[in-house]
């Protein structure tokens, strides 16, 4: 004979299965970001929807655990360009931000960069670049690495299901 489930379960579980869906914003399931080499930048696109603002990009020091908090090894604040204002970062270069770190030195560069973003209002997201991977990657004209393979712009920003706004 089958088991029948108490009806509260069946809607405990109801509820579980709901909420149990990987979705972009999920902290398990988190967006990536994206990277590419342009000459000897490393051009980074972090997924943003059209509504969302950046008030500051840190790249620090992944592999950094001598303290309970990174080196910080480059930053930029107030996008002033479109593609800043987009999630298109060149970095240590700070175009298109209204200030920025200085270009750090060849040998202070760690091999695995954590890239993240803050918003107005402290909230954001980040993820983790290893340059090697970056560098090595043979990419098509427009494309940028993740850790799920080559993706365009606007495929990095559609892990957001962004609303549309218009």
């Amino acid at each position: 004979m089958p088991r029948v489930l108490p009806p509260v379960l069946l809607a405990a579980i109801a509820l579980l299965g709901a909420g149990c869906g990987l979705v972009p914003s999920d902290p398990a399931d988190p967006p990536v970001f994206g990277a590419r080499m342009d000459g000897e930048t490393i051009v980074v696109k972090i997924p943003l929807c059209a509504t969302d603002d950046i008030r500051r990009v840190e790249v620090t020091d992944f592999d950094d655990d001598a303290d309970d908090t990174p080196r910080i090894v480059w930053w930029a604040s107030e996008p002033t360009s479109a593609p800043a204002k987009g999630g298109v970062i060149r970095l240590w270069s700070g175009e298109g931000f209204a200030s920025h770190a200085p270009e750090p030195a060849a040998s202070a560069v760690p091999r695995t960069l954590d890239v993240g973003y803050s918003d107005p209002t402290g909230d954001g997201r980040d993820d983790v670049l290893t340059v090697r991977t970056i560098t090595a990657a043979k990419l098509k004209s427009g494309r940028y690495w993740t850790r799920d393979g080559p993706r365009t712009a606007a495929q990095i920003d559609a892990q957001l299901h962004c609303e549309d706004s218009e």
